[in-house]
């Protein structure tokens, strides 16, 4: 497991001579691209939450920090720790990469647990599925238990539904602690923002058990991706314009001020 992100990029290079792919990445739908710039903004400023507010709430992307991540992510492409054509490829041909065993790493969250159980994909592959965090980037402020994390998304009811009541208690029903986020455990289909601790049976599989460890040895953690943290126009420039960003077909400088003007 590399520790750096320098080491990362080796093992690329090293897999890429072996005719192996480093990275599925599904980088045609562009929320992915974007958690993983979001990833290496976060190991450079460990102040990502900071960062990325007064950037928005200015329209000003000048901290070097947001030009040292472009770069960086500009530099894994060109590496090669992507597959050929990431950035136009979908999510289910990034997992199928993975899962059938082309690619060695999957760029994805927790939620992907499943694939442990799954037994469409072979044994040999699913059991030894495992995860590990984004590696330190150097001179990077934040340390390797700083981890990207997200919440999720909150569900509403619409004012004039015709199951108004019916849904609030479906709601009600579902996010009581031992409800949604017990049953997402015990199927192995990702964890909710909560303590799942209190869930665990000793039948888990090895990954659900490292994702447990990883949290409980977090010392920061990220919050809300980029494309996530602005207004709808903002999200979409961020997803449309990250691809160009990573394949180099137009500049960091360019990008970054996409950005800002989506901001405005």
């Amino acid at each position: 497991m590399p520790s750096t992100y320098d080491e990362l990029l080796a093992l690329a290079k090293t897999m890429k001579d072996a005719d192996v792919i480093s990275l599925a990445m599904d980088g045609g739908d562009g929320w992915p691209l974007s958690i993983y710039y979001s990833d290496i903004l976060f190991k450079i400023t460990d102040d990502y939450r900071g960062v990325i507010r007064n950037a928005i709430e200015n329209a000003d992307f000048s901290d070097p920090a947001f030009t040292q991540a472009t770069e960086i992510l500009r530099k894994s492409a060109e590496s090669g720790l992507f597959q050929d054509g990431f950035d136009s490829q979908d999510y289910g041909t990034a997992m199928n990469l993975f899962t059938n065993g082309q690619a060695a790493m999957f760029y994805m969250g927790s939620w992907e647990a499943s694939m442990a159980v799954n037994e469409d994909i072979s044994e040999e592959i699913r059991t030894n599925i495992r995860a590990f965090t984004m590696p330190v980037v150097e001179g990077g402020k934040a340390i390797a238990t700083d981890i990207a994390t997200a919440t999720g998304a909150g569900y509403a009811v619409c004012e004039n539904s015709k199951v108004k009541e019916e849904a609030i208690k479906f709601l009600n029903f579902m996010y009581q602690p031992d409800k949604l986020s017990k049953y997402g455990w015990e199927n192995s289909v990702g964890m909710s923002a909560q303590d799942q601790t209190e869930f665990v049976t000793g039948d888990e599989t090895d990954l659900q058990l490292q994702f447990l460890e990883i949290i409980k040895d977090a010392t920061n953690v990220s919050g809300i991706a980029i494309n996530d943290c602005g207004t709808s126009t903002f999200k979409t420039c961020v997803e449309s314009e990250i691809q160009s960003a990573a394949n180099g077909s137009i500049s960091v400088e360019e990008f970054l001020s996409r950005l800002e003007n989506a901001c405005k």
